[in-house]
């Protein structure tokens, strides 16, 4: 046991204690109390060295003068190093622009799909030329201004009837459900009745949006008008 103390110690090359000795060995059976042991025995025989602090004991390899680097020569190396982790830096930095290169051509279409996404745009443009050309020959009916103006009065005069008559009819079917204690679908059940569909309403909805933007178109045109006035 004392030989895979003193190989331990002498690979690892750095001070332990004997809790370190026993914690790195404790697989082959060496307990602390085991480990000072071995350690005590290694130093009296000469292998391995040992320091003592207050009451504390630290053991470690016996250092080749030998193997000593000169001052100047670890001065030298030290300045090499640094040399040596600039460049690695600046290799590093190289190797991440040049994925981040590769993940972007990755990210772009081969010659080959661009060929067809070409092939596939120019049918779809051909096709959409093919149904401009009547739109292109066809004469169009011009309309004035005052006759839009007609046409959008009586478009928002109908719209807001519909919703009018959708908002009494509405009022009036809950008072009636109300007295009657019927759902709205037990009614319909019995007397066959058939209400708006979503799509139905959904159109409302939109033609209202409509009348908004022409009432919106309507009253910047009045303050367009008023301005002309006051500055004339």
């Amino acid at each position: 046991m004392s030989n895979l103390v003193s190989e331990y110690i002498n690979a690892q090359n750095r001070p332990f204690n004997a809790q370190n000795i026993a914690d790195a060995l404790g697989r082959h059976g060496i307990k602390k109390g085991m480990a000072q042991k071995h350690l005590d025995s290694l130093t009296d025989k000469g292998e391995i060295a040992v320091e003592q602090g207050g009451k504390s004991f630290v053991w470690y390899k016996i250092q080749d003068p030998e193997g000593v680097l000169p001052d100047d020569v670890l001065k030298e190396m030290e300045a090499d190093k640094k040399v040596k982790a600039t460049r690695l830096a600046e290799l590093n930095g190289e190797v991440a622009k040049r994925k981040a290169r590769m993940m972007q051509m990755a990210k772009q279409l081969t010659t080959k799909q661009m060929k067809v996404k070409v092939e596939q745009l120019t049918a779809e443009n051909a096709s959409m030329e093919t149904r401009l050309v009547p739109m292109r020959a066809a004469k169009g009916t011009s309309v004035s201004a005052s006759e839009m103006k007609k046409m959008e009065d009586e478009f928002v005069k109908h719209v807001e009837l519909w919703g009018k008559r959708r908002r009494d009819f509405n009022d009036a079917l809950a008072t009636i459900l109300d007295n009657l204690g019927h759902s709205k679908k037990k009614m319909a059940d019995e007397l066959g009745l058939e209400w708006d569909t979503d799509a139905a309403t959904g159109k409302l909805d939109t033609f209202r949006k409509t009348v908004d933007t022409i009432k919106r178109k309507r009253a910047i045109e009045a303050r367009q008008k008023k301005f002309k006035r006051l500055v004339a």
